[in-house]
């Protein structure tokens, strides 16, 4: 039976009113505007295009048609259905400082501290909207919270699969380099650390050898196509501190198996002015006109595009104390707290699309005391959700990525 469980009761002092945990990142695109919306998405729904060519001819007396054919195309949303669901018995209280606010009774252990339920079924909503978060856009593959059966491809990896989309790596010298050895406690060895600084998110590719991530537990996972913030070593070494997915959790990154080489990519400060440079100008001109047309890159980029801002701006009052505007000679920089590192998506909001049987869904959490219905001295709290996400157009999207 799920219980509370308590550590550090010392009981020594006096107890602080309230309640705190670590701060999570907020999941807010929905929120931005950065996905079209649709609603009612109960079973598959057809998003339909139509189109066709326009030839101008030569005058004649005698109608003459062009001889074209108007083309209609189906794109679907799929919608997957999940559910959270967690049962508690908070009689475990009674060993605790809550101990005091209880009510008088022994049936009373039971029931539970308002103050504290309140603050679980809020701390519980927000991390189901940043499971959502990933979900829609990273997919269940690289969300952990994901445990159910239904496949879910998150938008970055049907763009990526995508054909039609415009697709840019980072395979250049000024944004990779050749590692030359993955050690068992994540310290990577390449030619020069000269470009790097720390704090920096790599992209670790086309590994060769057994180097798994375990900050997890198990077997682990292979650390090909993982993101990590680092720490600079020496001259020719980097340690790997932190995968980019435990952005919230912050767990230290654990390391099992060995690499004799890999691709190490990455966007930072020394770079990022160049990178947004060559997008900008590889960006379709129809689509970067368009006012809901956005460039999506996640946390560390922006952060290194301030940094760039500041460290170019010589002689200027306030260089490195004003806040730097997230655009890029007039596209907006949509910063996304919960993303693929190393990743930078140019489309029009309205190109993608999020369709859900209610927007609201995932804010709602059903709470039950069972006592009056099993005489079970349980909380069984309860979500349900429905979610589908697909594009349109992919030859108007552009895609960066390591």
């Amino acid at each position: 039976m799920p219980q509370f469980t308590f550590t550090n009761n010392t009981y020594a002092g006096e107890a602080l009113a309230g309640f705190m945990a670590s701060t999570l990142l907020e999941a807010d695109s929905v929120k931005r505007g950065l996905l079209t919306v649709i609603n009612d998405v109960k079973s598959r729904k057809v998003i339909l295009d139509v189109d066709d060519d326009v030839v101008l001819q030569d005058p004649s007396g005698i109608f003459a048609d062009q001889g074209t054919t108007a083309l209609q195309n189906e794109s679907y949303l799929d919608p997957v259905v999940y559910e959270f669901m967690k049962q508690e018995q908070w009689d475990k209280l009674v060993q605790s400082w809550e101990a005091q606010s209880l009510k008088p009774g022994a049936f009373m252990d039971y029931e539970g501290i308002v103050d504290l339920s309140d603050f679980m079924v809020q701390r519980y909503l927000t991390k189901i909207q940043i499971a959502n978060e990933r979900l829609y856009w990273l997919g269940k593959s690289a969300t952990k919270e994901a445990a159910f059966t239904a496949g879910f491809t998150g938008l970055l990896p049907s763009i990526s699969a995508a054909s039609g989309v415009y697709k840019v790596g980072l395979g250049k010298p000024a944004t990779s380099m050749a590692a030359t050895a993955i050690d068992a406690t994540g310290v990577v060895t390449v030619s020069s650390t000269a470009t790097l600084a720390d704090g920096d998110v790599v992209t670790i590719t086309e590994v060769t050898g057994t180097s798994k991530d375990t900050t997890n537990g198990g077997s682990g996972i292979a650390i090909q196509g993982q993101s990590y913030f680092i720490q600079i070593v020496s001259a020719t070494t980097f340690k790997l501190v932190r995968n980019y997915n435990e952005i919230n959790t912050r767990k230290a990154a654990i390391f099992s198996g060995t690499s004799t080489a890999a691709t190490v990519s990455y966007i930072n400060a020394s770079n990022v002015l160049s990178v947004l440079t060559s997008v900008y100008s590889q960006l379709d001109p129809a689509d970067r006109s368009q006012d809901d047309f956005n460039l999506q890159i996640p946390l560390h980029v922006g952060y290194a595009y301030a940094q760039a801002q500041a460290d170019k701006a010589v002689n200027v009052l306030n260089a490195f104390t004003d806040s730097k505007k997230m655009d890029y000679l007039g596209v907006p920089l949509q910063l996304m707290n919960h993303w693929q590192a190393n990743t930078i998506l140019g489309a029009r909001a309205s190109n993608l699309f999020l369709g859900v049987d209610l927007l609201g869904d995932e804010s709602e959490l059903s709470t039950v005391y069972m006592k009056p219905y099993t005489n079970d001295n349980v909380v069984r709290m309860k979500a349900r959700m429905k979610a589908a996400v697909n594009f349109k157009f992919a030859n108007e999207i552009f895609y960066l990525s390591a």
